[in-house]
């Protein structure tokens, strides 16, 4: 039985649009003449169409449900009729639903933004499905000569087991299952397998067990019973068995339907293969059409920007302590650039203007590099706290050590650990 649940349950499956008073409280444009309240009154029984509530003035009829009801897949719809209660509970769904909605549109929620947005991004994953649903319902159906082609060429896909319908008489040793398969000589099966059965769940029956498969071991009742699956495929139909040792007791069955291993027959597999086939065909299509869209719209992507993309964004701090501790040197004065170009009005940016000509002189000794380097430092720079280290480079880089505290290491110690000036956005 479907229970519809306490609060605000989805009631999709009823195809429950509640638009059946979307108009209270306004019967015409703008100009109509204005009313007072609107109260509704009952008027004589109509039992084919009987008023089940009143919401805001307006009935909520048997009609109205019946209608939401329509909608419903039948079993579900079933449920509903015959309960009395399930018919309540869904009239206290309706009358909640639209009181909701009538306190939404009371408030002008249809104006909060938010609702705007979500409104926007439903209506575009709507309108997207049924482009395409209308798009795949335009292709051709699949011929039924491709389905039974499609049969022919795969029978292996289309094997079913064998099935053997088995009876067992079930007793406690193998003297006792010699007696039983004598008695049977001269007795019926229904007969013997009452009176002498241990298997009170199906000694009244004929010792009914059910299907045996060739692909497995189970038995219906018993469990795993290899021996007795091999016999029930060994033997004719209406054929009994020698007495047969299982786990827990002995056996003689008899075997009463038999199907051998082999294809399923076409009618039988026919609507699923179809599925299948369909399936396919519209994700080929799926693809086919995407691929014809991209190139309507002209669509262009670019591999090496998505890679760049999903690179972690570093801070100016980050990416200077990354240049300084790069291997190479060549690698070290990209990566100060970088800080520079990257983030120009970041402190880290002075500093990594300074260790590129640094780096240059000191470790590459590559002089007219690290000249132009300071020079362009002392244009964009004049007032750094760095000017004076530079003015001494440009002086001495090609003569002589670095003074005490320009030394590459403590250098890059003091740089990395001096603290912001007012203003920047990180911590060099």
């Amino acid at each position: 039985m479907i229970r519809i649940r306490p609060l605000f349950p989805t009631l999709a499956a009823l195809g429950l649009v509640l638009g059946l008073w979307s108009c209270a409280g306004s019967s015409g444009g703008k100009n109509a003449p204005a009313r007072g309240p609107q109260v509704w009154k009952p008027s004589r029984p109509d039992p084919r169409n009987t008023t089940l509530a009143v919401i805001a003035g307006r009935p909520l009829t048997r009609r109205d449900v019946d209608s939401v009801l329509a909608t419903a897949p039948p079993s579900i719809r079933e449920d509903y009729l015959v309960d009395p209660e399930q018919y309540k509970l869904l009239v206290d769904r309706i009358v909640q639903q639209q009181i909701v909605y009538l306190a939404a549109i009371k408030t002008g929620t249809e104006n909060d933004s938010a609702y705007r947005a979500d409104l926007e991004a439903t209506q575009r994953q709507v309108l997207m499905k049924h482009y395409y649903q209308k798009t795949v319902q335009s292709l051709p159906a699949i011929p039924d000569s491709t389905v039974r082609r499609y049969y022919d060429a795969h029978p292996s896909e289309f094997a079913a087991p064998g099935r053997v319908r088995v009876r067992h008489i079930q007793v406690a040793t193998q003297a006792r299952a010699r007696e039983v398969q004598n008695k049977l000589h001269t007795t019926a099966w229904e007969n013997v397998c009452a009176r002498y059965s241990t298997d009170k769940v199906t000694a009244k029956d004929g010792g009914i067990l059910g299907f045996v498969t060739s692909d497995g071991d189970q038995v219906p009742g018993i469990g795993k019973a290899p021996s007795i699956v091999a016999a029930a495929f060994k033997l004719k139909e209406g054929e009994v068995s020698e007495p047969l040792k299982a786990e827990r007791a002995w056996h003689i069955i008899r075997v009463d339907q038999k199907t051998e291993a082999g294809p399923q027959p076409y009618a039988t597999v026919e609507h699923q293969l179809r599925g299948n086939i369909e399936t396919e065909r519209n994700e080929h299509f799926q693809e086919a059409l995407l691929d014809s869209l991209k190139r309507e719209f002209h669509v262009v992507v670019y591999p090496d920007s998505i890679e760049t993309a999903m690179k972690p964004v570093l801070t100016p701090a980050q990416l200077f302590a990354r240049a300084q501790n790069a291997p190479q040197a060549k690698d070290r004065i990209d990566l100060f650039r970088q800080v520079v170009r990257d983030y120009p009005n970041d402190k880290s940016a002075i500093q990594a203007d300074f260790m590129i000509g640094f780096t240059f002189a000191e470790e590459l000794r590559d002089y007219p590099s690290a000249r132009a380097a300071f020079q362009e430092f002392l244009r964009k720079y004049p007032k750094s706290d760095l000017v004076a280290s530079a003015n001494w480079m440009l002086e001495n880089m090609e003569h002589s050590a670095p003074p005490p505290g320009l030394e590459p290491d403590s250098l890059q110690f003091e740089i990395l650990h001096q603290k912001p000036s007012p203003g920047t956005n990180s911590k060099p």
